[in-house]
């Protein structure tokens, strides 16, 4: 019987399919390309044993010869749903093909909201020429990186030798990487951001996720501190951050996930002082560097698939990533 590898992915340049096709080849695999990830069909995976990229999760349940999902994206929640399946399906994410592109966007962030660049910005559509004062630095900064995972300790990596105490909060208990100062448990995580003049949230969105920054726990960060969203944006309460940021609680917000997405026109958080928005484009494919990566954990996982072996980068469904 025919084996079929259906890939629909939006990144597909000569050089990829060709090291996909021939992958695909050497195992037995004959391949179905779609070219628009965002128009997969029912008939695109009725008969795939194996699926690459992206799809509708309403048609999982349209594909019974399905065994495995290599999911192109890191957050893979929108298929965690056990009942979305026809068969037996081991999913895998692009966990570690990220984090290089989206710790890079938090430094940028970051330190636009440390030296004032948002309101340098304004002041040259504006052409003026002053010093807007007082602003801040990585150095001596203590910054809380909730998630340690690839993101998070790319993060880690990056900001410690700036001069940064970093803390990590991670969901369970264990030895203390080499990359922050100070690990902390999640549920010691009050204690973890009470003093930190950064907090920088790189979760999963799962329940235990789900408004977890809310407007009691933004109220118990210090005095000024910048909160960065670069996981989910159901981890935090957009109302509460923008009235916050008004009233000058919080001293910046660099959010670049949101809920809903895309952000309404009209919600507060545009307007809110010293907000930074970016439309979910820190982890996306506009890094080639990224697409590659994220080939390569697929051929990885395909090789080891063909061969019978545990696969790389496997998803708990019951944790959500």
């Amino acid at each position: 019987m025919e084996k079929i590898l259906t890939v629909a992915l939006p990144f597909l340049t000569e050089k990829r399919r060709e090291r996909i096709g021939a992958a695909a080849e050497k195992h037995g695999f004959s391949v179905r390309w779609v070219n628009d990830y965002q128009k997969v069909t029912a008939d695109d995976v009725r008969d795939c044993e194996a699926f690459f990229g992206m799809l509708p999760a309403e048609l999982l349940r349209q594909a019974p010869a399905l065994r495995w999902m290599q999911c192109s994206f890191a957050g893979v929640d929108r298929y965690t749903d056990r009942s979305l399946y026809a068969g037996d399906v081991v999913l895998t994410n692009a966990s570690g093909a990220y984090g290089i592109t989206i710790s890079e966007h938090m430094l940028v962030t970051l330190l636009m909201l440390m030296r004032r660049m948002p309101e340098y910005h304004e002041m040259q559509k504006r052409r003026e020429w002053y010093c807007v004062g007082e602003v801040r630095s990585v150095m001596n900064s203590v910054i809380t990186v909730v998630g340690v995972g690839d993101i998070g300790s790319n993060f880690a990596r990056r900001i410690r030798p700036m001069g940064a105490k970093v803390r990590g909060v991670r969901r369970t208990a264990g030895a203390k990487p080499d990359f922050v100062d100070e690990i902390y448990t999640s549920d010691r995580l009050d204690e973890a951001i009470a003093d930190a003049d950064v907090v920088a949230l790189c979760v999963p969105g799962t329940d235990a996720t789900r408004q977890m920054f809310d407007r009691e726990r933004l109220l118990k960060m210090k005095e000024g501190a910048i909160l960065m969203n670069v996981g989910r944006g159901s981890a935090v309460d957009l109302m509460a951050l923008a009235e916050l940021l008004r009233a000058g609680r919080l001293g910046g917000a660099a959010i670049d996930v949101t809920e809903p997405e895309p952000l309404p026109p009209e919600h507060p958080l545009w307007t809110a002082p010293n907000a930074l928005i970016t439309p979910h484009i820190s982890g996306n494919m506009s890094l080639p560097l990224t697409c590659d990566l994220v080939v390569d954990i697929f051929l990885d996982n395909l090789e080891l698939y063909a061969q019978g072996l545990p696969l790389r980068h496997v998803v708990n469904l019951a944790n959500g990533y």
